[in-house]
Parts: C-alpha cells; sequence; structure tokens
C-alpha cells in the first residue's frame, strides 16, 4: 500500500477508530498540541527543498518509497544526525554514485551550505503560525492550564521557531530531536507524561495525524483529531470547552468541590442512619425521645440523599462531556 493509500484509510477510520470519550473536565489540566498541521498549515518544505536539489544537480532522490531515504529522515526527526549531516547523506548516496557513472571524476562537490540556508530560509518564509491557533493557545493558558508542545522537528525548524519566539507560547516543549524518540512510538508519549508529572487522563492531545494520536489514546489521553480551526472549536464544544477562560475553570472546580462535599456528607449521613435504623427496630419499648431522634437522622438522610442527588446530575451534565469526535 502506499502513502496516498494508507492516508485515505486512515481518513475513512477515523470516525471509528476512538469511538466515544468521556471527558471529565475537573481532571484535565495539560492541553498537548503537534505543531505541522495543527499550529501551522503543512508546506512540504524538505520535498521543494530536494526538488531543486534535483533540478540542480540533474540527479532522481527517491523519497518515502525508498528504505534508505525512509531510515535517516526518522534519523533527522530523532536528532541522531543533523539537517547538515542529512543533506550530506543525500548528496553521498544520490549524487556523487550518478557523476562516477557520468565519468565526472572526481565528482563535482556541492555546496551544503547553500542548500542548507536555502532549507532554513524556506522554513522561515513559509512556515506561518495560525493567528487562530495563537489565541487558542492563549486562551487555555489564560485559563490556568499548562499548555504544551510536542512535536516531530528536525534541528533546523527549532532553530526557526526559536528564533521566532514560537517556543514563548508554551510552558514546556518537547522536540522529537532533543528526546530522541519521535512519534508515534509511545514511549515518547511516557516521557512526556513523566515529564509533566501527569496522568494520561489529565491530558488532552491535539495532532493532525491518526497514527500519533492512536498511543496516546492507548495509555488513556483525551484526543482530537484536528482538521482545520473551524472544526477545532466544534471539537472542542463537543469536548465541553465551549468557553475556555478562569471563570469557566473555576466553575468547574468549584462544582466539582461541591460535589465531593455533598458526597461526603451523604455517605456519612447513610451510614448513621442505617446504623440508627438498626438500632431503634431491633429495641423494644421505643420512648417518644428515640424515635423523635430516629426521625430526625432519617429527615437528615432523606435531605442529604436528595441534595447529592442533584448534585450528582450536574456533574452528570456539567461537568463530564461524552463525545464522539470526527
Amino acid at each position: 500500500m502506499n502513502s496516498q493509500d494508507a492516508d485515505k484509510s486512515y481518513e475513512i477510520f477515523s470516525s471509528e477508530l476512538f469511538g466515544q470519550q468521556k471527558v471529565k473536565l475537573f481532571e484535565i489540566q495539560h492541553i498537548i498540541f503537534d505543531f505541522g498541521g495543527v499550529l501551522a498549515e503543512r508546506s512540504f518544505i524538505l520535498k521543494n527543498l530536494l526538488d531543486n536539489i534535483e533540478n540542480d544537480l540533474g540527479i532522481k532522490i527517491p523519497r518515502n518509497e525508498d528504505v534508505y531515504y525512509r531510515k535517516i529522515k526518522r534519523q533527522l526527526s530523532s536528532g541522531r544526525i543533523t539537517s547538515r549531516e542529512f543533506l550530506e547523506l543525500i548528496i553521498d548516496k544520490y549524487y556523487y554514485p550518478f557523476q562516477k557513472v557520468n565519468g565526472a571524476l572526481p565528482a563535482k562537490k556541492v555546496n551544503i551550505d547553500y542548500y542548507l540556508e536555502l532549507w532554513f530560509q524556506m522554513h522561515i518564509k513559509l512556515t506561518k503560525l495560525s493567528k487562530d491557533m495563537r489565541k487558542i493557545i492563549k486562551r487555555f493558558h489564560n485559563a490556568g492550564y499548562t499548555v504544551n508542545l510536542m512535536s516531530n522537528v528536525y534541528d533546523l525548524y527549532a532553530k526557526s521557531y526559536e528564533i521566532r519566539g514560537f517556543y514563548n507560547l508554551f510552558d514546556n516543549v518537547f522536540l522529537s530531536n532533543e528526546i530522541g524518540v519521535i512519534k508515534p512510538d509511545i514511549d515518547k508519549y511516557k516521557y512526556v507524561l513523566n515529564k509533566l508529572s501527569a496522568k494520561p487522563k489529565e491530558c488532552i492531545f491535539i495532532d493532525d495525524k491518526i497514527q500519533n494520536l492512536v498511543p496516546a489514546r492507548t495509555l488513556g489521553m483525551i484526543v482530537v483529531n484536528f482538521k482545520s480551526f473551524k472544526k477545532f472549536t466544534e471539537q472542542l464544544d463537543c469536548l465541553g470547552f465551549n468557553e475556555v477562560s478562569k471563570r469557566f475553570r473555576k466553575e468547574i472546580n468549584q462544582k466539582y468541590q461541591e460535589y465531593r462535599m455533598k458526597k461526603k456528607q451523604y455517605k456519612r449521613s447513610r451510614k448513621a442512619y442505617k446504623k440508627s435504623r438498626r438500632a431503634f427496630l431491633n429495641k423494644k419499648g421505643k420512648s417518644e425521645k428515640e424515635l423523635k431522634e430516629f426521625k430526625q437522622k432519617q429527615e437528615e438522610y432523606h435531605k442529604l440523599k436528595l441534595e447529592f442527588q442533584k448534585i450528582k446530575e450536574i456533574k452528570k451534565h456539567e461537568l463530564i462531556a461524552k463525545c464522539e469526535l470526527d
């Protein structure tokens, strides 16, 4: 199956893959974003660069269909080789042998610095952070959530993002070239959870690729398959985040604390009532005072039971969202 067919199969399957996700709003602490395809449109910079090299040098560079190319690209993403080393390997593999076959000995030396700078400038020019997504990030941050970036990135791209101050938007930045592990390797997700001291159920992860969401969901994170900003706002509504503000989060926490308090009071009252009921029923010759005390405990129990049932319904409808995200 080629990559295009694979993308189609993921698209068909995405609406049913994760099923219904139960989001306990009072548990969510961390929002984790991917970068390319979520915060910025994918611009296929590496493809364009290699197209330029092919045209300049008159060669053919295999792409994802080639085992060697896929291998060094993974090494680039995981930081095992630099962008410079990646270009050197490309030239060594696909250009110099071509020169020898065509009788150019010694082989014409390629100016790696030129293509490295071209690559960097293309990234600066073509990668633009979405203004709408920037606002979303700030809203989550202002509401008190930790906002994090988890991205597969090359060292050259990481430098480009840093120069333009993109990382200043986030509380934590987890880059594949620094960690040494790339998505969808589950170890990367475990690494991030460990660094955040977070439980999976406390995290929402947003990525545009289904294969990157699968490990996160397997661990227990809430996952969102990003397709467009308009769709993303609908997905947030479905997850219960129809408003992202400090007031919204405060109300959620207050309602949840009230629920916990009422639950504790109800359980304590139920235990006392059951104990009192057993004692009352087993005793012969009950006095008026004992009957009155028993009725008071009974009334208190039923009152707290009704209060708990009421707050339980609030928790069910206002603090928990059940959502299937297409």
